[in-house]
């Protein structure tokens, strides 16, 4: 789900609000709304505290009718991105180095630690 620009601006000016009035509302730039309404999409975060702060549906913002209930975006912290992948590559790390502690004592023993710096 997003807003697009001119939905943002024509509902802000329906509701008699400024772009000024509106960035208060939202603890952000008024240069922040402008760009929102020229060009930029508002990020998903912002959906439904423009919504509160224009005093409308979030459904009348993006267009979405209300009994559509299978759209639902969530908006994920990169932080939360960046540990998943860390956590998968610890994962593959641990499980490389169980593999090789299998073959401990094996004839066929390769140097794991060579093999894993050499990739």
């Amino acid at each position: 789900m997003q807003i697009k620009g001119e939905v943002l601006r024509t509902v802000r000016k329906e509701q008699n609000m400024s772009q000024e009035e509106l960035a208060l509302e939202l603890n952000v730039t008024i240069s922040t709304v402008s760009n929102w309404e020229r060009q930029d999409v508002p990020g998903s975060r912002f959906i439904k505290p423009i919504a509160e702060a224009l005093n409308v549906s979030v459904h009348k913002l993006t267009g979405v009718p209300p009994n559509v209930s299978s759209v639902h975006e969530i908006s994920v912290d990169t932080y939360e991105e960046e540990n998943i992948l860390l956590k998968r590559l610890m994962e593959s790390f641990e499980q490389f180095v169980r593999d090789k502690e299998k073959n401990i004592g094996n004839d066929k023993q390769e140097s794991w630690e060579e093999e894993w710096r050499n990739g």
